[in-house]
């Protein structure tokens, strides 16, 4: 699986409970199969907001945002095997980009019920492997990086597959979200990480099994 990069936490790491404030995130994302994930969390049923500007840019906690970022997706986990997929903001809700006209930024405004969610933002046309983040993504391979200009016929790294030629490949991978709403939201940790850890976690039960048995003997 690919390393995922995290996002630059531009305020602070948590939200505490019962405030709405909006968090804003912002980094790079090197290759176009890369994908920055978030955890949120909801101590009771709470309406979360999730709006992306990367794409089209804008203004957030009087942060300016600029425009020429990749065209995004999302998917919200609620690490229980279900995933809700974030769809693109009407124009009235989010930017409209200056250079294609497209409005392609995310809008997702929603009641959560109680408990820890995980955000995954990607470039578009990637999606989940499963319904849990663990699964992967399918442009982990054999795609790899570079999927979306391959898919556009050209070459580059971060080419606007909602676009017309020959706007597709003047993209960049920078991103911008912001969450509000949620008790905490934070940056998360790689998948892989989360996979070594419970493997390894699995390998140390065995091990004392094994060791319960030998002593048993």
């Amino acid at each position: 699986m690919r390393r995922l990069i995290y996002g630059i936490l531009l305020f602070s790491l948590a939200v505490a409970p019962g405030v709405a404030a909006t968090i804003l995130f912002q980094g790079s994302f090197a290759q176009d199969n890369t994908v920055a994930v978030f955890d949120i969390t909801a101590n009771t049923s709470e309406t979360v907001t999730i709006q992306t500007y990367g794409y089209a840019g804008g203004t957030v906690n009087a942060t300016p945002i600029p425009a020429g970022g990749f065209a995004p997706s999302a998917f919200l986990f609620d690490n229980l095997g279900d995933v809700q997929t974030l769809s693109s903001g009407s124009c009235g809700q989010v930017g409209t980009d200056p250079t294609t006209g497209n409005c392609d930024d995310l809008y997702f405004q929603d009641a959560l019920g109680p408990g820890l969610y995980t955000l995954a933002l990607v470039v578009d046309d990637n999606s989940p492997a499963g319904t849990f983040l663990s699964d992967g993504f399918v442009d982990d391979s054999p795609n790899g990086p570079n999927f979306t200009c391959a898919e556009a016929g050209g070459s580059g790294r971060f080419c606007d597959l909602t676009a017309a030629l020959p706007l597709q490949n003047v993209r960049t991978g920078n991103y911008a979200v912001s969450i509000s709403g949620a008790d905490s939201a934070v940056v998360g940790p790689e998948p892989g990480s989360m996979v070594l850890l419970l493997a390894g976690g699995a390998l140390t039960i065995l091990l004392k099994r094994r060791s319960s048995n030998s002593k048993s003997i």
